[in-house]
């Protein structure tokens, strides 16, 4: 068995001793790969990754979470097989394990080796030294800089020690593996001198065999030594393999290019033989190189680089087709957009391609054709010294405009800094280069390898845009090219379809539905005389949706009829939905905060009792008075509220039946062609929302049986209650009513709760909530029925291959929402459904283009937040201004304790949209703050894009989410960066604080990885 490799607590700062374990952040028996993050540490202020830069499988003995280890000192260990994971032998004591034997360095010291910072690196030009001789360096200090390629990278040691020489000088060429430096244990014992760059070895000549005997006398040929032209130069070092340097000089002496010859040495080592000919001259078949008189310079890696390129190129068939295209609405779009032309042509190409997947393959070596769903689109940008680089934009049709925009301006700062990670410019599927930009007139491009076509843009001419196709032509015909140029002309001159990647491709909704495509709004949805109609528009709703949309519309002019089905404005929200539960959690909260009350020496408190009756008269309070507020507001801002049902009688005209009296806590059902007054409207926003979902449960309809419409009905707590439905409503319901002293119970069909988080999120609420008193959650649970009258109801379930009952004295279907529009007659006006939801496009406009629809009618997101944002985009696109609803910079709170909330994307979500996603977490169990109040269960998650470093998710299991999370909408909406985050100044003591944290130490960790795997 191979000795284990020994994870010691890391020295993370200057001051550091000794650091806390605060989660293992791998298993035993993972496997560990270069870079992995193993574990978090906290030390100071700062919670900080534990990095591993060996490869093997996590075995123990761990040290436990929560423990303080001094610096130096084993925290686990790594074995190379799986089969000895938990058999390496725990050490008895830190000094054991220090004593483990090592490796003896060299006399020097311990070599800095070239490292090898991509995949196809073979060597480095040393660019600087960071550090002088002497210098003491510590762990991850940066010593050199080296260019590879088009980058200039960072060289990192991992060790401690006092730099030393030998060194080489900078401007060498070193190959990958060699020594370019050395660290010294002891600063007297650093030396300097300049280190010689290492040639490449010739590989050991096997032994000439004895020569025969040969009678004296005998005829001998005559020997032939090859011409060697006096001060030739040697051919250099061939591109795969080796060859001799004897041979290499007969290859530089006689023009000849040694990648042109098969190597027949051992190891396929190119020999003088494999040069010349038996007589002594050059060899027929190889490829002859013309000399160039006079001393020529080595190539930098770049120019070496586009060489080798344009030398493969030589060997793809290849022909051009040219269309001349206007660009002129292309570029008016990109004004209003705010985004680079560059990125919105690379947008159309992809959307080009995507109908011609030809232009997407590539000829693979002998005869055959890989064929690429992903679309990466490399753009040429000019920089000073380098001529064109080619930043890659990747997965361009996963991602919206801005996303592409934001990284673009990135990569070409980064281009001409020569800064840009080798994935950042290698293996495009499809290039485009435009030399316009230039003032050129016409010109060839030539396709780079892996790819099979190029864009040639060149300036525009009285006939247009010159784009001509360069393609191979064993991938794409001419027939094919014609084609795939035609639909880029169309893209380009017709730019609708930048309506919806603006914000976003069709996006997928909850239950399957998907967004139209219908054509992006503007001045023209609304006739510039609209005088013949009752209204400019006509708004059916006064929850959020409709209200606000009403009320954007009306600020600016318009005249705004909103029909509502109750006496006051609110919808669900007020009146059956987030207000009237958050003065039940309100409640709650007290009952349970008293629990902690002794630990800050506040006695007395622990047992709250509940009046139902003020807790009652108060929720009808609140609710009153906000209705009656925005009722005032409305009618302030010249809005005609009417009450009453409102059916579609044609696309531009409704009939509004009268409400038939009620109150505005009861949801009243529409009475479906009754008889009313005929309203005519220039545009119309259909803002209905959805009512509860009730399940085809038998029983369902039962007295014992409650939804999140008529909950609000109960004269008391029930003693027992079971919910059905383990999401938003169900879990912030259970919990309440636990709190309120009932016995719970909740049946949840899918196999987690809350579907909707985060899985972690919903991983470590589940976990809590299974130790509450009063609280039981049953997953992958299928309800069979529900019998008997409030007071004695008993609920049949199914779980795994067992049949249960529990007993209730009410039953909660919080089964979700469906929209129901059958009573809106949509089909009278043309506006198509999907699965019962309105279909709408991401400026919340149907496939009438006038007729918009927003909030829960549409399915998506059904949180009053969501619809209040689409009303007003629905209003900005009949104003015609710009505006989209982004459904991944969207947000939402679960009023649990702790809370459960979210914004923007998870990681999971991140990857399957084409990002590279890296996240980083911090618990509540290490801030002061919740230490004090006692809530330190859960945690804050951040997810950032690590090319761009744009923040692209954050969530929460914590306590006070609904307040922190208003600065990480801000930093998803605003596409704020770890760098900005990092650098702002949040206020202490306040657990904001924490972002910045979060954002630094990612930041950091990215730096790491980055250098270390290049």
């Amino acid at each position: 068995m191979a000795e284990p490799f020994l994870i010691k607590m890391p020295q993370l700062s200057d001051t550091m001793s000794e650091g806390t374990i605060v989660s293992w952040e791998k298993a035993i028996g993972d496997f560990i790969s270069r870079g992995t993050v193993v574990a978090t540490v906290e030390t100071d202020k700062a919670i900080m990754d534990v990095e591993v830069f060996r490869e093997g499988y996590l075995s123990g003995p761990l040290a436990a979470a929560g423990s303080t280890v001094p610096v130096g000192t084993p925290i686990a260990t790594l074995v190379p097989e799986p089969a000895e994971v938990g058999h390496a032998a725990a050490v008895s004591s830190p000094a054991a394990m220090a004593a483990a034997p090592s490796a003896a360095a060299p006399p020097e010291g311990q070599p800095v080796l070239m490292p090898q910072l991509s995949d196809t690196m073979s060597e480095g030009t040393v660019v600087s030294w960071e550090k002088a001789i002497g210098d003491f360096i510590s762990r991850g200090t940066v010593v050199a800089t080296v260019e590879t390629d088009k980058a200039i990278m960072d060289v990192e040691v991992f060790r401690e020690g006092y730099l030393s020489g030998p060194r080489v000088a900078a401007g060498s060429m070193v190959p990958v593996g060699t020594p370019i430096a050395f660290l010294v244990a002891d600063a007297s014992a650093a030396k300097d001198g300049v280190l010689a760059a290492a040639p490449s070895a010739a590989p050991p000549k096997a032994a000439p065999p004895a020569p025969a005997p040969v009678p004296a006398g005998s005829a001998q040929p005559k020997t032939r030594a090859p011409a060697m032209p006096h001060g030739a130069t040697p051919a250099p070092r061939p591109h795969k393999g080796t060859a001799t340097p004897y041979a290499r000089q007969l290859a530089g002496a006689h023009g000849i290019d040694i990648n042109s010859l098969p190597g027949t040495g051992p190891g396929g080592c190119i020999t003088a033989t494999d040069v010349v000919g038996a007589g002594g001259g050059p060899r027929v078949q190889a490829k002859r190189i013309f000399q160039v008189p006079g001393a020529g310079r080595p190539m930098d890696s770049m120019e070496k680089a586009v060489s080798q390129n344009m030398e493969y190129s030589l060997s793809m068939p290849l022909f051009r087709v040219t269309v001349y295209i206007d660009p002129a609405r292309l570029s008016r779009a990109a004004k209003d957009l705010k985004a680079s032309l560059t990125v919105l042509l690379a947008a159309a190409a992809a959307r080009a391609i995507e109908r011609h997947p030809r232009v997407n393959s590539v000829y693979q070596h002998e005869d055959r054709i890989v064929e690429r769903d992903q679309i990466d689109v490399g753009l040429a940008v000019e920089t000073e010294g380098m001529g064109l680089v080619v930043p890659v934009l990747r997965n361009v049709l996963k991602r919206t405009i801005g996303d592409l925009n934001a990284q673009w301006k990135d990569l070409v700062v980064r281009a001409r800094l020569k800064r840009l990670k080798p994935e950042e410019y290698s293996n495009p599927t499809f290039t485009i280069s435009n030399m316009g930009m230039l003032g050129v007139a016409q010109f060839d491009a030539i396709p780079v390898p892996g790819t099979s076509a190029i864009f040639a843009i060149a300036s525009t001419q009285p006939l247009g845009m010159p784009v001509t196709i360069t393609a191979d032509h064993r991938i794409v015909n001419g027939a094919e090219a014609a084609k795939f140029l035609n639909t880029f002309k169309a893209l380009v001159e017709d730019p609708q379809w930048l309506a919806t990647s603006a914000s976003g491709a069709a996006r997928s909704l909850s239950g399957g539905q998907t967004m139209a495509s219908a054509d992006p709004a503007g001045a023209g949805v609304l006739p510039a005389d609209t005088s013949g109609y009752d209204c400019d528009v006509l708004v059916i709703g006064g929850g959020p949706g409709g209200e606000d949309c009403a009320r954007e519309l009306a600020d600016h002019g318009r005249r705004v009829i909103m029909v509502n089905d109750a006496p006051l404005p609110g919808g669900e929200c007020l009146w059956r939905g987030c207000i009237p539960s958050k003065s039940w959690r309100a409640a709650a909260d007290r009952i349970r905060d008293r629990r902690h009350d002794a630990d800050l020496g506040v006695l007395n408190t622990a047992e709250p009792a509940l009046d139902w009756g003020r807790l009652d008269a108060m929720r009808r309070r609140v609710l009153t008075t906000r209705g009656e507020m925005a009722l005032k507001t409305d009618k302030g801002v010249r809005i005609d509220v009417r009450e009453g049902y409102a059916y579609f009688d044609s696309d531009h005209s409704v009939v509004i039946a009268p409400a038939d009296g009620g109150s505005p806590y009861e949801r009243r059902a529409p009475k479906p062609g009754a008889a009313g007054t005929r309203i005519t409207f220039a545009g119309a926003v259909i803002a209905t929302g959805a009512p509860p979902f009730v399940p085809p449960i038998p029983g369902a309809d039962g007295k014992a049986v409650l939804t999140s419409d008529t909950v609000w009905n109960l004269d008391a707590p029930p003693a027992r209650l079971v919910i059905v439905g383990a999401g938003a409503i169900g879990l912030e319901m259970a919990q309440i009513f636990v709190d309120f002293g009932c016995v719970v119970t909740v049946l949840e069909a899918r196999d987690r709760v809350l579907p909707e988080v985060e899985g972690e999120v919903a991983t470590q609420l589940a976990a809590l909530l299974a130790r509450e008193e009063r609280l039981t959650i049953v997953t992958s649970a299928a309800v069979r029925g529900i019998d008997g009258p409030p007071g004695a109801a008993v609920v049949r379930y199914a779980a795994g291959t067992s049949e249960h009952t529990v007993d209730a004295d009410y039953v909660l279907l919080a089964t979700g929402k469906r929209p129901v529009t059958g009573p809106l007659a949509l089909e009278r006006a043309g506006v198509e459904t999907e699965r019962g939801a309105i279909v709408v496009n991401a400026h919340c406009q149907t496939n009438v283009p006038h007729i918009f629809a927003v909030g829960d009618v549409v399915g998506g997101y059904m949180l009053a937040h969501t619809a209040g944002h689409q009303g007003r985009v629905a209003a900005q696109t009949l104003l015609g201004h710009e505006a989209a609803y982004d459904e991944r910079k969207d947000c939402g709170v679960i009023f649990t304790r702790p809370q459960a909330a979210f914004v923007g994307l998870s990681a999971e979500q991140a990857r399957a949209q084409g990002h590279d996603p890296a996240e980083i977490k911090v618990p509540f169990s290490i801030d002061a703050k919740a230490m004090i109040t006692g809530e330190t269960a859960g945690f804050i998650k951040m997810v950032a894009d690590k090319a761009t470093r744009r923040i692209l998710g954050v969530h929460f299991l914590a306590d006070h989410a609904d307040t922190l999370i208003g600065s990480a909408v801000l930093m998803v909406s605003a596409e704020l960066t770890l760098d900005q985050v990092a650098s702002a100044i949040h206020p202490h003591p306040t657990q904001t604080e924490l972002f910045g944290d979060l954002a630094r130490r990612l930041l950091a960790r990215l730096r790491r990885t980055a250098r270390v795997s290049g």
